[in-house]
């Protein structure tokens, strides 16, 4: 029998953040290293082990600002799971997108970078389809939601207006960030979220500051306005509770 209600189309994804070839946790604009898994293959492997379909794979800036594209076709060929791959700068051309899905990644989101130029992220989007998503890091401000852009503090425009574009373009899925709740453990922003929700027909993926398995419910919640998922990092790695623990929440529909 097909699962029904929210657990049925609700999917975890746990982080794997890397910088340098080590996990590292971000947090807001930063970085703070992770010195309990700074092996992005191992950790990986855990969270399959642990019962793992998808995983959220984040590669950050090297120090020339590039793309460590080796580094994440390792862990890509390493796992037996579906692979959203992100990398916060420098995918924002033709080449560089054909190069990082060939590292057999499931699906690519256009992050930080690519959001300066929506006209090519829409083309992107139309062009590939369900394998890319497209990474929304919010500042909420008194002006409303922003972007954040790819430097540290900086704006790449109102989030209404990027999502009205991609909207158009047929953009599947995105991932949603409270920049200022990412890594902090600190709750996460449900208003932003169904805010969201309400004005696109694309899935939305909620990150940033699920530090219980409370918050995993609150958010678990939403799966009836358009929540398809849940990105789960730093509570893991802090033990504040298992995936298996949150694999179970999930399929007890909360």
């Amino acid at each position: 029998m097909p699962e029904t209600g929210a657990a049925a189309r609700f999917e975890l994804f746990p982080s794997v953040h890397v910088a340098g070839g080590r996990v590292v946790h971000l947090v807001g604009d930063g970085q703070v290293p992770e010195l309990d898994r700074s092996d992005p293959v191992g950790a990986a492997l855990a969270f399959q082990e642990q019962g793992a379909r998808w995983l959220h794979l984040v590669m950050t800036e090297e120090a020339d600002g590039g793309f460590d594209f080796e580094q994440a076709r390792r862990v890509v060929e390493a796992v037996d799971l579906d692979v959203q791959l992100m990398c916060r700068a420098g995918v924002d051309d033709p080449a560089a997108l054909e190069r990082v899905l060939a590292t057999g990644c499931s699906r690519f989101n256009l992050g930080r970078g690519a959001l300066t130029d929506l006209r090519w992220c829409a083309e992107a989007v139309a062009r590939y389809g369900e394998r890319i998503g497209v990474s929304l890091p919010v500042h909420v401000t008194d002006r409303g939601p922003r972007l954040a852009g790819p430097g540290h503090g900086t704006d790449a425009g109102d989030l209404w207006r990027a999502l009205a574009v991609l909207d158009g373009a047929g953009c599947a899925r995105y991932v949603v960030t409270d920049v200022s709740r990412e890594g902090s453990l600190s709750a996460p922003n449900l208003e932003l979220f169904g805010e969201v929700c309400d004005r696109t027909p694309a899935a939305v993926l909620a990150a940033g500051g699920i530090a219980t398995l409370d918050d995993l419910r609150a958010v678990l919640a939403l799966a009836p306005a358009g929540v398809d998922g849940a990105l789960i990092g730093r509570a893991l790695y802090t033990g504040a509770f298992t995936l298996g623990e949150a694999l179970a929440c999930v399929a007890d529909g909360g």
